[in-house]
């Protein structure tokens, strides 16, 4: 009987232990760690899509996401994927995408940029405006990168390792 009851102590104590992984690095789910929300600055600008030596200039008429409330990034075999989930302005946006920007540094900046319709500015409940949009990167893409920040209209994510 005392053999069983300390084999049953022993597991006990080692699972209590589990908790302290849950916040190490060693824990596979805390590769990037949380996002937090950082400052951002409002740019005005949308820069094309395509470079200025090609044929003609594509613009990208998009608009970025009124608020971003959760970004995420779920590490895979290949690489990561980057999933941020943000709340527009008024119901009815669509083509939702994050858009890199800058790559400098090890630094990674997206835009989560969507579609708005034409005369339809509905607001509605915060749960029917809410859109989520994701991006796959690899492992090459990843090497040097130390922190991801996604951007909308009023506020921006950040994630670092």
């Amino acid at each position: 009987m005392l053999r069983p009851a300390m084999i049953v102590f022993c597991a006990a104590l080692s699972v209590t232990g589990c908790a302290r992984m849950a916040d190490s690095k060693l824990n596979p789910f805390n590769w990037f760690g949380r996002s937090s929300e950082v400052a951002t600055t409002q740019q005005t600008q949308l820069a094309p899509l395509v470079p200025a030596n090609a044929r003609g200039q594509i613009v990208d008429s998009r608009r970025m996401i009124d608020t971003i409330t959760e970004f995420e990034i779920a590490r895979t075999p290949a690489g990561a994927i980057l999933r941020a989930t943000g709340v527009a302005a008024t119901q009815g946006s669509y083509n939702a995408q994050l858009v890199l920007i800058d790559s400098t540094d090890g630094n990674l900046v997206y835009e989560f940029r969507v579609s708005l319709p034409d005369g339809f500015n509905d607001i509605g409940t915060t749960r029917s405006r809410t859109i989520s949009a994701a991006t796959e990167l690899s492992a090459a893409e990843l090497a040097g990168v130390r922190q991801i920040t996604v951007r909308g209209a009023r506020n921006a994510r950040s994630s670092r390792r």
